[in-house]
């Protein structure tokens, strides 16, 4: 076990601190767009999670057999349901919001399904992404496990930035879990839970298809009592 560091503060002012940490968060997006660059291999030490780190001639299988099977719209399914049947009315407002500016910004109108289907390919192509991280969780697990995964996920974005590097989160990919556990050792009773690609940003790509989508007024999630 690594021994505890000294505090950040010991070099560092708590206004340089706060930058820093603020100024990693509020420059955060979702990266989907890379350059070819390879990832240095001491960058994707992780924490004993079952994560698993591809890159090379498997990610490319992975993909490849991903992307065949999203093209021929094969029946494949996630092993857990991100949304319920049904979504609450307010969330599936937000839903089909997010849905319009982000196909918006591809120049694709949101009801055209077809044009939809084929800008979704890129998912399963990592975003051309030199490293992509599969996260998995036990079956059994309950809905702390499922808060601590994300915990743990959000650290890794922001190391990643700390490191020159950007990513992009992905819960489309869990849906060919049976495809992934064909060329990496997921024990059974483990699912796909979610994955993130990471690597250089394209920021010449970025720059055109990218904007960043309208946050919610901050009285819309937070209630204050007693300051």
């Amino acid at each position: 076990m690594e021994p505890i560091s000294a505090p950040l503060t010991e070099n560092l002012t708590r206004v340089d601190v706060a930058s820093v940490v603020d100024g990693v968060l509020k420059g955060r997006y979702s990266a989907r767009y890379y350059l070819p660059t390879p990832i240095d291999k001491a960058t994707m030490r992780t924490s004993p999670w079952k994560v698993y780190a591809i890159s090379g001639p498997i990610k490319d299988t992975i993909s490849s057999e991903m992307v065949k099977a999203h093209k021929n719209h094969e029946p494949y399914e996630a092993r857990y349901a991100y949304y319920p049947p049904i979504l609450p009315p307010e969330y599936q407002v937000r839903k089909v919001n997010f849905g319009k500016f982000y196909y918006g910004q591809l120049g694709i109108d949101y009801d055209d399904f077809a044009a939809r289907d084929a800008s979704n390919t890129r998912n399963y192509e990592f975003f051309d992404a030199p490293v992509a991280l599969i996260f998995t969780m036990h079956s059994e697990m309950r809905q702390g496990s499922w808060m601590d995964l994300g915990h743990f996920m959000q650290s890794i974005t922001i190391a990643a930035r700390a490191r020159g590097l950007e990513s992009v989160t992905q819960l489309s990919v869990p849906k060919f879990d049976e495809i992934i556990r064909r060329h990496l050792p997921i024990p059974e009773e483990y699912l796909v839970a979610a994955s993130i690609s990471l690597g250089h940003p394209d920021l010449e790509k970025i720059a055109k298809y990218y904007k960043r989508p309208v946050k919610m007024e901050l009285g819309d999630v937070l209630e204050v009592y007693g300051m």
